[in-house]
């Protein structure tokens, strides 16, 4: 009778593992761009779904703003001396919980990064808050461990203009006087970025974000003329939407983009 029993049990638990393995390479193969993974395949067959949003990935809820005590505790990793400099920067975030989560991606760290900017100019700020990324095809979710750190290099935010998104004419003599004009005394510069909590973690998924980080415009010049250019040749071009800054709420084209016109 034992015997009928144990075998009728792993008989069962065969069929299941089965049905579980059939299960899962089916999900598999319906994934587009998101690599599988176990945790994700339970995450998503196992637990409830949005009954109003049916069509909705399933980290949709990446983005949300969170209560304080909801906040993830997360190490970033900068050097603010670095944000000063005509040159790249190192930007990183450090998962100090004690959970696995996912961080949103485009296929390496800081690709799916949002910056906004505060920009300080004569006692006045003007808050340029991020605008999207225009895209959405491509992005998925990769996982951080506890202790792991994803991060990257990429060119300083501050050598493109915030209005426009075009890359400065870092390169004309005009620089200095163009970047006061557009960045103003200092700048304060923010990033966030999306992250998914599996359905079990104690913290749900959220957007996070960085403290400011504040540039004096001075010391950004003051580099610049020590500097050696070695940047990439999208700088190699100028353009007129390099050129515009923002005064008392109005958008203007900086009159040195009309002296360099003259020569």
């Amino acid at each position: 009778m034992k015997k009928k029993i144990i075998i009728t049990f792993f008989l069962i638990l065969i069929i299941l593992a089965g049905i579980f393995s059939w299960k899962y390479l089916n999900w598999k193969k319906k994934l587009y761009e998101q690599p599988a993974s176990l945790d994700l395949f339970i995450a998503q067959s196992f637990f409830e779904k949005d009954e109003e949003r049916p069509w909705a990935e399933f980290w949709d809820n990446s983005w949300n703003k969170v209560t304080n005590e909801n906040e993830r505790t997360i190490e970033w990793i900068s050097n603010s001396k670095d944000f000063e400099k005509i040159d790249s920067i190192y930007l990183g975030f450090k998962n100090t919980t004690n959970e696995k989560f996912y961080y949103v991606t485009w296929g390496e760290p800081n690709s799916r990064i949002r910056i906004s900017y505060k920009i300080f100019k004569n006692g006045k700020i003007d808050s340029i808050p991020f605008e999207g990324f225009g895209c959405g095809t491509g992005i998925y979710i990769t996982p951080l461990e506890k202790g792991e750190v994803a991060g990257g290099k990429f060119l300083n935010p501050i050598l493109y203009n915030p209005y426009s998104g075009y890359p400065l004419p870092v390169k004309n003599e005009i620089f200095p006087k163009l970047f006061k004009e557009i960045y103003g005394d200092s700048i304060a510069i923010k990033f966030e970025q999306a992250t998914y909590s599996l359905p079990w973690n104690k913290i749900p998924s959220q957007m996070i974000e960085s403290k400011e980080i504040i540039i004096s415009t001075e010391k950004v010049i003051e580099n610049w003329k020590k500097s050696e250019l070695k940047l990439s040749k999208e700088f190699d071009k100028e353009y007129e939407n390099s050129y515009y800054f923002k005064e008392n709420g109005i958008y203007k084209l900086s009159s040195l983009f009309e002296k360099k016109q003259e020569k």
